[in-house]
């Protein structure tokens, strides 16, 4: 019987110290890590700095606006036909000259640079063809608007109308468009003082797309200067604004395509002037309006935009491109006092 409980109390001992061990042995590990993780926790503090300083290096948070350049005073528009005219830097906004900058006047067709605008923003498949239906040849022909040369019901491509509306100024181009991007021209004007607010476009105010003579129709040279310089950075009209010829896509109406050549081009001599070249302009004339034009041009490889309403013919003058006049002469002035300064 002792023997017995010798031999229970024995096996109670090593029951005890198997316990102990393992309970050593959980602490000896849970120890170990507990020391590993607080190592790589220390190790990626050390390298967290080291990634965030190469993230600020290679990856600046803004681009820096370009520095505007400093202009001499130089007396540009005393001598031009138009009423209101502005001269920017069309890389940095600046004001270089302006006469009566924030008059509201008739833009007439220089309207367009806004149908162009939002079309080019709001169509992407260019190839895509549509009939321009009877309803809008009847609205031309009562409002005796200028046309590109589309028929009624010709098959037209979003390329052909975005050109047919800067290079001929065709309406017809325009209330197609009107109808692809919004259903209507009413709903299009809507889109159109949209985005003139959008763009701070403060002094304008647009009742149809075509430039349509009308009271409540009617914009700054600011105004359109600022439209004029958003449009040049769309990859789209930019194109579309600096082509001085195109052909049309070819339809049973017009098997070799439709040959239009820019209304603004077709006023120049050569799309060089004295010091520089021109980018590309948009006419605009009504009885109303006078003729109103908008330019961009490079200068030494700037480039600059000009815009002007408001110029009429009078006796003095042979010329019957006032405007045109008006924006070489200006850019070539521009060209010397630039030359002479550096």
């Amino acid at each position: 019987m002792a023997n017995s409980k010798r031999r229970k109390k024995i096996k109670l001992n090593a029951r005890g110290k198997l316990f102990l061990f393992g309970f050593c042995a959980s602490i000896i590990i849970i120890a170990l890590l507990i020391i590993n993780l607080a190592r790589r926790g220390n190790n990626d503090n050390v390298k967290t700095p080291v990634q965030t300083m190469e993230t600020v290096e290679t990856e600046p948070f803004f681009t820096p606006t370009p520095t505007p350049t400093p202009y001499p005073q130089m007396d540009l528009l005393n001598n031009i036909y138009s009423n209101e005219a502005i001269l920017i830097d069309a890389e940095t906004g600046a004001v270089i000259a302006e006469k009566n900058a924030d008059t509201q006047a008739f833009p007439a067709s220089v309207t367009k640079m806004m149908t162009l605008l939002i079309a080019c923003e709001n169509l992407t498949d260019y190839d895509e063809v549509t009939p321009l239906p009877r309803e809008i040849y009847d609205a031309l022909y009562y409002a005796d608007l200028s046309t590109a040369g589309f028929e009624c019901n010709e098959p037209i491509t979003v390329n052909d109308l975005l050109y047919g509306l800067q290079l001929r100024s065709g309406a017809e181009c325009c209330l197609g468009l009107a109808n692809m991007v919004a259903g209507s021209e009413q709903a299009f004007v809507e889109l159109m003082n949209q985005r003139a607010q959008e763009l701070g476009m403060t002094g304008t105010n647009f009742t149809n797309c075509t430039g349509l003579h009308d009271v409540n129709h009617y914009s700054t040279v600011r105004d359109m200067a600022t439209l004029l310089r958003a449009g040049l950075q769309n990859d789209k009209f930019r194109e579309v604004f600096s082509t001085p010829m195109y052909t049309t896509t070819p339809t049973t109406y017009h098997p070799g395509g439709l040959v239009i050549y820019s209304t603004f081009y077709q006023t120049l001599s050569s799309m060089d002037f004295e010091g520089g070249t021109f980018i590309g302009g948009k006419t605009g004339f009504t009885t109303e309006a006078g003729q109103c034009l908008a330019t961009a041009a490079t200068i030494n490889g700037h480039e600059f935009i000009f815009v002007t309403f408001g110029a009429y013919d009078n006796d003095t003058n042979s010329s019957s491109h006032l405007h045109s006049n008006d924006a070489i002469n200006t850019y070539q002035a521009l060209a010397a006092a630039l030359n002479s300064a550096s």
